[in-house]
């Protein structure tokens, strides 16, 4: 009898520890996942180096008074933006299309002037005043200097791109603007600070206020040194599924460039356009057919097709960890726009899967080519860059 207490004891005592240990086992990895969650959140910035309240809020201070000095620098420039909205439905086809191509300049009191040399009749009703105004000010340049005491700043790490060591912080309006009572438009998202020269370099977020029936993507947008002063936005890009209060989805992709950067107010009388311009007419075409979009196209430059064989330095992109995990891959063909003297100047991702765009831009940004000679001169080269991504 005493030996089947005996065993009845033993049995239960097992069951308890097994128990016991599927509890420990769970709880561990609700740690894991969190921190898992935690460390997806920052995407890549480390926090391993901590700083102090005072030094965060010394960086702060610099690159908002910086952005104040951009915005007073971009005043005297003239430049191109070529914006492009597009839905898509099933598979990836174009459902709608807003395409917009403008010469911006200011005034000495930074008031925007506009002329707009391309824009055909948009098929993407979706496009609203909220979106073209984003398009001139919270998508490009994220923070309004005069607005900087209406954002809370958060230090999130230090984050390594294209050989910038670079401070992260994620930046949230203090009151959120109330869409009935007034159109202020405030940035929502993180920004990128060059360590160096405590200058935005990147920024990633969307304009807000939304409501039920206005929703807007998470737009990344990527800027360049130019003139050796300044860092200008060059390029934005989303791609993102927003979901309606009623539940209707809309796959929406945003390209926008900025380019031909010259200094000096524009000499001719620029007027705000109402509406579409007269469209050109097109060049010709040469008997050999372009490899990459007319948009690219512009005096004293080229066009060199599939440009891999031609670059003297050609970085390999990182592989995603999440994408080699999972064995995927897959193609990127980023089209490429290099100067005179062999530097990429432009990059634009033109198609591929969503996971691979990211590397692929940043490599093709660090790219090398020997300058293109025509009739000993140097001209720029607009091309494309392939990339392929095969699992291992």
């Amino acid at each position: 009898m005493w030996l089947i207490i005996s065993v009845n004891m033993l049995r239960k005592d097992f069951l308890f520890r097994s128990i016991a240990r599927r509890l420990l086992a769970l709880v561990a990895l609700g740690i894991l996942l969190a921190c898992g969650w935690q460390c997806l959140a920052q995407q890549g910035a480390d926090s391993s180096k901590t700083l102090s309240s005072a030094e965060v809020d010394r960086i702060v201070k610099a690159f908002t008074t910086k952005e104040a000095q951009f915005r007073r620098a971009l005043n005297s420039y003239v430049f191109k933006r070529d914006a492009l909205a597009q839905s898509l439905g099933m598979g990836g086809q174009i459902t709608g299309e807003y395409h917009r191509v403008s010469f911006f300049t200011f005034d000495e009191q930074g008031n925007r002037y506009e002329k707009i040399s391309l824009f055909p009749m948009p098929s993407f009703p979706s496009i609203t005043q909220e979106d073209i105004d984003d398009l001139g000010g919270i998508n490009p340049f994220a923070l309004e200097p005069s607005k900087v005491n209406q954002y809370n700043f958060k230090y999130i790490g230090k984050e390594r791109i294209d050989e910038l060591d670079l401070y992260v912080f994620d930046i949230t309006p203090k009151v959120m603007p109330d869409p009935k009572k007034t159109k202020e438009r405030l940035f929502l998202g993180r920004v990128w600070v060059d360590d160096h020269d405590l200058q935005i370099v990147k920024t990633r977020g969307k304009g807000v206020p939304e409501t039920k029936t206005n929703k807007f993507p998470n737009i990344e947008t990527y800027r360049e040194l130019i003139d050796g002063h300044y860092w200008f936005p060059t390029y934005s890009y989303a791609d993102e599924e927003l979901i309606f209060d009623n539940g209707e989805p809309l796959h929406i992709r945003m390209k926008v460039r900025y380019s031909d950067f010259v200094q000096g107010h524009s000499k001719v009388n620029i007027t705000e356009a109402e509406g579409p311009a007269p469209v050109q007419p097109k060049p010709t075409p040469s008997t050999q057919p372009p490899t990459t979009p007319e948009r690219n196209q512009s005096p004293g430059m080229v066009q060199g097709g599939i440009l891999n064989s031609k670059a003297i330095e050609l970085p390999e992109p990182e592989y995603p960890a999440e994408a080699k995990r999972a064995r995927a891959g897959g193609r990127v063909l980023v089209t490429v726009v290099v100067d005179e003297t062999g530097k990429v100047i432009s990059a634009e991702v033109e198609d591929g899967p969503i996971q691979f765009r990211r590397p692929a831009l940043e490599a093709a940004r660090k790219a090398r080519f020997k300058p293109t000679l025509v009739d000993g001169q140097p001209v720029k080269v607009s091309g494309v860059l392939e990339y392929r991504f095969v699992p291992e």
